[in-house]
């Protein structure tokens, strides 16, 4: 290692972890200390921004001192800010335990990819024309086409009532349906187990009186055309929310 790169190294990881590593020799301390604010800050800012519920409910040492832990000793493979909070969820996931957050906040893993997942969905490059699928036809025997720009979610917490005010007491199965409506914003809607399992069985090309009819075998339902009303009452809400955009043929 030359000179020149040992240098880089001392003050890179002094940036990183001043308590730990000292600054390199000569080298004016105060002017220094500008640049370890600044880029610690930068980053608190970034993920105080995409987990605004996480840092919420978190003491301010707290929050403080995971951040720094990441900060200090993760590598991220992505030189944009955007795409930091997933690579904080990545960290946070694999040293959860390690931080001790763990016993107090069970939850917290599942809350922050919630509140990340936003992110991705509003950055997704997808295009196509909202206009130029079918929406006339049989409803029953119609194969359906799902918005791509969507995501079938389930946690073992309700992540979308958690607050300051409202800390869950112990695990809730919760499913979410979060989809990128064509006003480019994200809409959620909650599912339960049954309608996960349809709308999975329409995803995979399934025609809706075919899947409901297996729901019906599932669960036992004997008034199947109860279920099929349901069913095409689903489908309805679906394409005003922009979930379904149009129908094929089996």
């Amino acid at each position: 290692m030359n000179s020149t790169e040992h240098y880089m190294r001392t003050l890179a990881a002094h940036l990183r972890a001043p308590a730990l590593n000292p600054p390199p020799i000569a080298i004016n301390s105060k002017r220094l200390q500008v640049y370890v604010d600044l880029l610690f800050n930068n980053v608190d800012d970034v993920l105080s921004r995409a987990f605004p519920v996480t840092h919420s409910l978190l003491t301010a040492n707290q929050w403080q001192t995971l951040i720094r832990q990441f900060y200090s000793e993760h590598a991220c493979q992505t030189p944009y800010f955007r795409e930091m909070a997933g690579e904080f969820i990545q960290w946070l996931s694999e040293h959860f335990t390690a931080t001790g957050l763990n016993s107090a906040y069970p939850f917290l893993l599942e809350l922050m990819h919630y509140e990340w997942v936003e992110i991705p969905l509003l950055m997704d490059q997808t295009e196509f024309d909202w206009e130029s699928f079918n929406t006339e036809g049989d409803w029953l025997e119609a194969v359906w086409v799902f918005n791509p720009v969507m995501l079938l979610q389930s946690y073992q917490y309700p992540v979308h009532t958690i607050s300051a005010k409202n800390l869950p007491t112990e695990p809730h199965p919760t499913h979410l349906l979060l989809v990128r409506n064509r006003q480019h914003k994200i809409d959620f809607l909650e599912l339960n187990a049954v309608t996960v399992h349809l709308v999975e069985l329409l995803m995979h090309k399934n025609t809706t009186k075919a899947a409901i009819a297996e729901i019906s075998q599932k669960i036992h339902y004997i008034d199947h055309v109860q279920l099929l009303q349901f069913g095409l009452q689903l489908l309805a809400q679906f394409r005003s929310q922009d979930i379904v955009l149009g129908m094929t043929s089996p």
